[in-house]
């Protein structure tokens, strides 16, 4: 089974403690090895790492509480499926929430073309097709396994100086940098695999996939970023924060003001 490469000395004098340091170097190994496959013992964690078996177990039964090992008792602890999880949230961070959970993205880029506007294109930015765009296919990746492809388009005007090295960062945050954008949308859905998520991401046909359809809009309203993200459904999942207000209750198309009324 592969292991990913860890230097196992961990630092003693670092001002980080001892079992945020075990815990990186954990979710390394974990990253790196085969799905299903047994992981080291609690003992050969211990010794690798020459700290004791009590952080050892704090460490590890917090990644089986993350979903990312399973202890069976008698056969020892077992590497889950990895999903990773997106927070869909006001500052969108996905590429630093992968961090954080020890999984950089790498990012492919598969196209990078100002194209006139097609049926799609113009459907997703609410423009008439023949104006130009700029289309970009990226695949996402994670510890060498491709996770997601991302199909976006934005107007050609407002990203004109645009290289192929913004699409390698967060296109979202860039727009961000250059105008203030005040509208998200997005919508989920399952579906099935077909020949392009066969070819990128290794699935079979008709597994399942989660598609995310996004688009943003600037201050004016107009609509400068849009497009689709598939994602394995295997390897993804989505968590939705939202803030609630009894003040303002939508309940069958009507808002309201408060619950009481609704009583």
């Amino acid at each position: 089974m592969p292991r990913r490469a860890v230097t196992d000395l961990l630092d003693r004098d670092s001002p980080m403690p001892l079992f945020f340091q075990l815990r990186q170097r954990l979710l390394a190994l974990v990253a790196g090895w085969d799905v299903n496959a047994r992981f080291l013992t609690d003992a050969e964690i211990a010794s690798r790492f020459g700290i004791s078996r009590t952080t050892v177990r704090q460490a590890v039964d917090g990644l089986v509480h993350e979903g990312l090992l399973r202890r069976a008792r008698g056969s020892g602890t077992w590497v889950l499926p990895r999903r990773l999880e997106e927070k869909l949230s006001p500052g969108m961070n996905i590429r630093s929430q992968w961090q954080d959970a020890g999984l950089p993205m790498q990012i492919s880029v598969l196209k990078f073309e100002r194209i006139p506007a097609g049926a799609w294109e113009a459907d997703m930015l609410r423009i008439e097709p023949g104006v130009d765009v700029l289309s970009v296919r990226r695949l996402r990746s994670a510890a060498g396994v491709s996770v997601a492809i991302d199909d976006r388009c934005l107007p050609a005007d407002v990203v004109a100086d645009w290289t192929p090295a913004h699409a390698e960062g967060s296109l979202l945050h860039q727009l961000w940098e250059q105008q203030p954008l005040t509208d998200g949308n997005l919508e989920i859905e399952a579906a099935l695999a077909g020949p392009d998520e066969i070819r990128h991401l290794g699935v079979s046909a008709g597994a399942p996939v989660v598609v995310r359809t996004l688009r943003y809009a600037n201050a004016a309203g107009r609509i400068v970023l849009a497009g689709r993200s598939v994602h394995r459904a295997d390897l993804m999942r989505y968590s939705i924060h939202i803030p609630l207000r009894r003040d303002a209750i939508d309940i069958g198309g009507v808002l309201t003001p408060n619950l009481k009324e609704q009583r």
